[in-house]
């Protein structure tokens, strides 16, 4: 959950190093350092707090560096603590992104050899156990380190001995490299890379790469030369910049119109209701042997997996479960081989997600990705899967994501529905609706003024009860979930038919609920778990489908969206949920695009 960068050629490495950590804040953030040599001297400074304090640090010299921005497992946050992090004789500097799970033994062991330690982490034995293994070539000496370990690593590593390299390698954590002209560089996320080059190559696990200015060459752990291909990162920089919204959130709340298009682009043939996913790599024949869907998500990205159980089931009648990835791996896998797994993540570099995808691999079940991020480890290590075309997402806590998750699960639904026993005109009817749902969402942002209005008056409340039904049960959950990360503000979601069976003794009036009850097949029934909420003189907020104009007499706010196709009701009613979330962290003068104790990117389990 930490995030890496390194340079090394003709420009002065720690600029590069202090833009690029910025660009990686979002991974981790509780403190920050670089490392940078010139002339085989080495300089680094390191900082608790935010990048955007790092005054005149950036002044380090040398044209070879490495930096990290953490997010604290082992050790408290401290100076000390923060990376780079050195041998005795502060001749090698390692950055890690991960968590040495020997660390406590190889530690002991290197301190009865000699080595003297100076900070409570994990990743101070990298440095140490190179040191130890150093006789003339970096590589040899990361590579016989890494040996020792178990656990996850992403890496960069110098040295004074070797100023003219950077040796970087993974398992288990994100890592890529970067090819310019006559300079090359080192990240755990493309994001960091965008200014400079949109030229990359993946290190698959195991894998480590020497890096030069003028090249660099990959070998396994067991030292076996590896080629791998340079690819193309097809973001677009602006896409990572906030332009002149005050917080990437909102930024990437108001992008959903163009995110929806972009995941529907070339998918979806209204003409013929028909949608087909050409990366899944599965013929028609297979889709229809499968017999059970299993989607494996954490966070966000389960929720949306659960609105893809509705759809699926909808459209197709395959019964679907949706499981935490951070459960499954310990449980007994009972899937056969008529079962299709899909594995959902934003970063596609979940580390829960990633170990349960292993397991079930190992099984020989079929496992497919939903992911944004081309190159990342889920999208690689698949048998197939979507990208989503979100684009960079840069606040910690996901919007466009997940809508562009959604939109990829329904075009999947349609999919396995005409196959399976959907109509012609039936899916026709989603995917011209699938179609219009851009404007519908830009509809709901039209209303943003309103809703910022009525999250002033929610303002000052502590406690908040989210309740939806069927479809909008997971957009019940998603909405508490959100409030909760960047307002840290206490929510929780429910079913609306279950509130009665006991969240109902926590209503008073200074205990509001958000009502997610467009007008569609539980309508009625959702109308009176709500009634049950106003006669204990509850606070309630609506969200209901236009026209609906009879329900103001009955709750103390309403927002209103476009109508459309049941399964398609998540796509619209997670906007306002988005949009107050936001408005009242903003209010409180949270850090929304960086809240306390949550990372972008979940590499650790």
């Amino acid at each position: 959950m930490c995030g890496i960068v390194g340079y090394i050629g003709g420009k002065k490495a720690s600029s590069i190093l202090v833009d690029g950590l910025k660009r990686l804040e979002y991974r981790g953030y509780d403190s920050w350092g670089i490392a940078a040599m010139g002339n085989k001297k080495l300089s680094y400074a390191k900082k608790v707090g935010r990048i955007s304090q790092s005054g005149d640090l950036a002044k380090i010299g040398g044209n070879i560096g490495i930096g990290h921005t953490r997010w604290a497992t082992h050790g408290g946050v401290s100076n000390k603590n923060a990376h780079p992090h050195f041998d005795c004789s502060k001749k090698f500097v390692v950055v890690h992104n991960g968590i040495i799970e020997n660390f406590a033994g190889l530690k002991k062991q290197l301190i009865s050899e000699g080595h003297k330690f100076e900070s409570d982490t994990d990743t101070e034995v990298l440095a140490h156990l190179v040191e130890k293994y150093y006789d003339g070539d970096l590589k040899e000496a990361v590579r016989r380190a890494l040996l020792e370990v178990d656990g996850t690593y992403g890496i960069a590593v110098m040295s004074t001995m070797e100023p003219d390299k950077i040796v970087a390698a993974k398992h288990g954590s994100p890592l890529i490299i970067g090819i310019g002209d006559d300079e090359n560089f080192v990240a755990s996320d493309a994001t960091a890379l965008m200014p400079y080059t949109k030229k990359v190559i993946y290190p698959e696990d195991n894998e480590l790469v020497e890096i030069t200015k003028d090249g660099f060459c990959t070998v396994t752990i067991d030292d076996k030369k590896v080629d791998r291909k340079v690819q193309e990162i097809d973001w677009e920089q602006g896409l990572a910049e906030k332009n002149d919204y005050p917080h990437f959130m909102l930024k990437e709340i108001f992008e959903q119109p163009q995110v929806v298009r972009n995941a529907l682009a070339g998918r979806v043939i209204p003409t013929e209701g028909l949608a087909h996913l050409g990366g899944l790599n599965m013929s028609p024949e297979e889709l229809l042997k499968v017999k059970r869907i299993v989607f494996v998500a954490c966070g966000t990205a389960y929720y949306a997996g659960m609105v893809g159980k509705y759809m699926i089931e909808e459209c197709a009648s395959i019964p679907c479960e949706v499981e935490f990835a951070s459960e499954l791996r310990y449980k007994r896998i009972l899937f056969d081989k008529d079962s299709l797994v899909l594995v959902v993540s934003q970063s596609g570099e979940t580390a829960d997600t990633i170990a349960a995808m292993k397991e079930i691999q190992r099984k020989g079940i079929k496992v497919l990705g939903i992911s944004n991020v081309v190159g990342s480890t889920i999208a690689r290590e698949t048998d197939g899967g979507v990208f989503i075309h979100a684009g960079p997402e840069i606040g910690v806590a996901s919007t466009k994501a997940f809508v562009g998750q959604i939109t990829a699960l329904a075009i999947l639904a349609l999919e396995f529905g005409r196959l399976k026993n959907l109509s012609f005109m039936e899916g026709k009817r989603i995917a011209e609706e699938l179609k219009k749902i851009p404007e519908k969402i830009q509809k709901i942002l039209d209303q943003s003024d309103k809703i910022e209005e009525i999250a002033g008056k929610y303002l000052n409340h502590d406690n908040f009860l989210y309740l939806g039904r069927r479809f909008n049960f997971p957009i019940a959950l998603e909405g508490a979930l959100k409030l909760k990360e960047i307002s840290y503000v206490h929510a929780e979601a429910y079913s609306a038919g279950e509130m009665k069976h006991g969240p109902i003794a926590l209503i008073d009036e200074n205990f509001p609920s958000i009502f997610i009850v467009p007008k569609d097949s539980v309508y009625d029934k959702t109308i009176s778990n709500m009634e049950e909420i106003r006669a204990r003189k509850g606070k309630i907020l609506m969200v209901t489908t236009e026209g609906n104009l009879d329900v103001e007499k009955y709750v103390d706010d309403v927002v209103y969206i476009p109508e459309t196709l049941e399964m398609l009701e998540p796509l619209l009613t997670v906007i306002p949920m988005q949009l107050l979330a936001y408005y009242i962290a903003a209010m409180k003068g949270r850090d929304i695009d960086k809240p306390r104790n949550l990372a972008k990117s979940v590499t650790v389990e």
